[in-house]
């Protein structure tokens, strides 16, 4: 393949993934999501613990998704503690 291949198969996949994939979405740690929130570390885990913040394990991480995050709220991580 020429430079000139890779940059139209580059752009094609571009194209083709448009709209499918949200690379606008931050993902953190337990410390992000808290620093987001404007909480501790505790509240988040016990905000996950009760299944009022939502969360992804990757292995034994989790990890967060700023929007989900932000759509609870500091105001739902505090009236659950």
């Amino acid at each position: 393949m020429t430079p000139n291949d890779i940059d139209q198969l580059a752009d094609a996949i571009v194209e083709r993934l448009n709209g499918r994939v949200d690379v606008g979405d931050p993902i953190g740690d337990v410390h992000d999501a808290a620093r987001w929130l404007g909480v501790s570390v505790p509240s988040v885990e016990r905000g996950v613990r009760v299944g009022l913040i939502p969360s992804i394990k990757v292995g034994r991480l989790r990890r967060f998704r700023k929007s989900e995050v932000l759509a609870v709220g500091r105001e739902g991580v505090d009236r659950e503690n």
